[in-house]
C-alpha cells in the first residue's frame, strides 16, 4: 500500500484510501506569528498527525506480515482427517466463535 503525497506546499496529504493520515502541516518559524519578527528561526520542524486507526492498521499489517502464510502441520492434519472421514465440526463452538467475531467487529466499528 503506497501513500501519495500531493501539494505538499499547501499542507494536504492523500493516503490514497480515505484518510489514515490526516495532515502534514509545514512548521512556522519560531516567533514569526507572535512577535512579527522576520528573523530566521533557530529550529523548525514539520508536524505529522497519525490517527489511532492508522496505528491500528499498521499494527495489524505487521501482525499479518509476521504470521506464516500457511500452517503446514495443521493443513496436513486436517487433510488426513477429511480423507479418513474423521473430521467433524462442533456446531456450538463454531456458532460461539462466529458470534464473538461479530461482537468484536461491532466494537471496532464504534
Amino acid at each position: 500500500m503506497a501513500n501519495r503525497i500531493s501539494e505538499l506546499g499547501s499542507g494536504s496529504v492523500s493516503s490514497g484510501t480515505g484518510g489514515a493520515v490526516e495532515a502534514i502541516l509545514p512548521a512556522k518559524p519560531a516567533g514569526s506569528a507572535a512577535s512579527g519578527s522576520s528573523a530566521p528561526s533557530e529550529a523548525s520542524a514539520d508536524r505529522v498527525h497519525i490517527t489511532d486507526s492508522a496505528r491500528t492498521v499498521a499494527a495489524l499489517a505487521q501482525a499479518v506480515e509476521d504470521a506464516p502464510e500457511v500452517d503446514g502441520p495443521r493443513v496436513s492434519h486436517l487433510q488426513q482427517a477429511v480423507a479418513s472421514g474423521t473430521y467433524s465440526v462442533d456446531a456450538d463452538k463454531l456458532a460461539a466463535r462466529m458470534l464473538q467475531l461479530e461482537q468484536d467487529l461491532g466494537e471496532s466499528a464504534q
